[in-house]
């Protein structure tokens, strides 16, 4: 990995604990229009994020998943680990 790859990965990273500025958003962006692994990359970091978040709700009682959703959800990680 190099150097503005790292960078985009710590980028994406902290994306999801804090608002990036501006300037780092345009750089992300920018890093990810050219780069196609990082982009998986990103894309991939947001939806365990996501993922974690429905799990951590659903375990606390906040929201429900339907049989429908979970399988649905389920098929999108395995997708996602398959390509």
């Amino acid at each position: 990995m190099n150097h503005a790859c790292s960078k985009a990965s710590k980028l994406a990273s902290d994306s999801l604990d804090r608002h990036l500025t501006l300037a780092e958003r345009l750089r992300l962006w920018l890093h990810t229009a050219i780069c196609g692994v990082c982009k998986h990359s990103s894309e991939e970091i947001e939806l365990i994020h996501t993922t974690a978040r429905l799990i951590h709700e659903q375990e606390s009682g906040s929201i429900r998943l339907s049989d429908e959703q979970r399988r649905r959800l389920q098929k999108a990680l395995e997708e996602r680990c398959n390509s």
